[in-house]
């Protein structure tokens, strides 16, 4: 594995790396020459200031792209160019024309690419639509999704702050939950939301999204990067179903990196009885880390996270971003 984009996102990514004994970490990309040797250097890999002088110089594997959204399109589609699997960061890109050239690029190609939506790998998210798809508790009638944070420390440059470059925060945060949403209960029919902008601090900075899909469901997802101070990074996750209810709430550090922490997923029953489902806690980002490189070592198709879902992630996050704008409901 090659990893593009030494940052915050990237360092998670290749300590992940580093606890699957099949993956070996040979390069690092980064345009910034004395941190991105820093981190060469942390993990025992190769530096390389462009991904080019990488392709031409190091017999890999994958590349995983962990750089700025507006660079993701031009990367994925020359790691795919030059035969590499490719791992790519949320969101896949900025535009759906821009995730269909990244599909037809890798299919073209005959390589295998997978979106890091680490939701689909929480074991929180997992075991909820676990409890769900096993009709346990009935249909599955409505979800509410909430995921708030500080503004962001750790856009180097300040690019996340810039619509152009990061989409904001109902692009770059709100796009998990979307995601997740879309997992529990497919095609989603009707968009209408409505939101906080400020332009220095990216755009959509919160927002609230409702969503009505094409089989009835209905969801409601909240998120935003505009708190302040010592606001704790939240996440929360309630599906209402026919014969009780699963709730989850976490809340802890600044920037995920408290992750670890421990928070019980709860199922309130209709005949009164409450049960709390053991949850192996493990990572989400080293979780998903492994499923790529599992794939890639068994020769399996990808069935989770895939390009497809990342841009049916992306167009229900532009066209909640475009409601909340114009103040209107969008028909998908």
């Amino acid at each position: 594995v090659a990893i593009v984009g030494a940052g915050f996102i990237g360092e998670i990514h290749a300590n992940s790396y580093n606890q699957i004994n099949n993956a070996n970490i040979i390069a690092i990309v980064d345009n910034v020459e004395e941190k991105g040797k820093r981190f060469a250097k942390k993990f025992g890999a190769n530096f390389y200031a462009s991904l080019d002088d990488l392709i031409k110089n190091e017999d890999i594997d994958s590349i995983d792209i962990c750089t700025p959204t507006f660079l993701h399109p031009e990367m994925a589609i020359k790691a795919a160019n030059a035969g590499k699997n490719v791992f790519c960061e949320k969101p896949l890109a900025l535009s759906l024309e821009e995730a269909d050239r990244i599909i037809e690029t890798v299919k073209k190609n005959n390589v295998k690419a997978m979106v890091g939506h680490a939701i689909r790998f929480w074991p929180e998210y997992a075991k909820a639509k676990e409890i769900v798809d096993s009709k346990k508790l009935g249909e599955p009638l409505h979800a509410f999704c909430e995921r708030l944070a500080t503004t962001p420390d750790w856009h180097e440059g300040n690019w996340g702050f810039n619509e152009k470059y990061s989409g904001g925060a109902s692009v770059d945060l709100h796009i998990h939950d979307l995601d997740y949403l879309i997992w529990l209960f497919g095609e989603p029919a009707i968009v209408k939301a409505q939101g906080v902008y400020n332009e220095k601090l990216g755009g959509m900075v919160h927002i609230a999204t409702n969503i009505e899909f094409k089989n009835g469901k209905s969801g409601l997802a909240e998120s935003g990067w505009g708190f302040s101070g010592s606001f704790p990074f939240t996440m929360v996750l309630r599906i209402l179903c026919e014969k009780g209810t699963i709730e989850w709430i976490f809340r802890a550090g600044k920037n995920i990196e408290e992750r670890s922490q421990k928070a019980d997923l709860i199922i309130y029953k209709s005949d009164g009885s409450i049960d709390e489902p053991k949850i192996e806690q493990k990572d989400a980002y080293l979780l998903e880390c492994k499923y790529f490189i599992d794939c890639l070592e068994n020769k399996k198709d990808i069935e989770i996270a895939t390009l497809e879902d990342g841009r049916r992630a992306l167009e229900l996050a532009l066209a909640a971003t475009k409601s909340a704008k114009e103040k209107t409901v969008i028909k998908l």
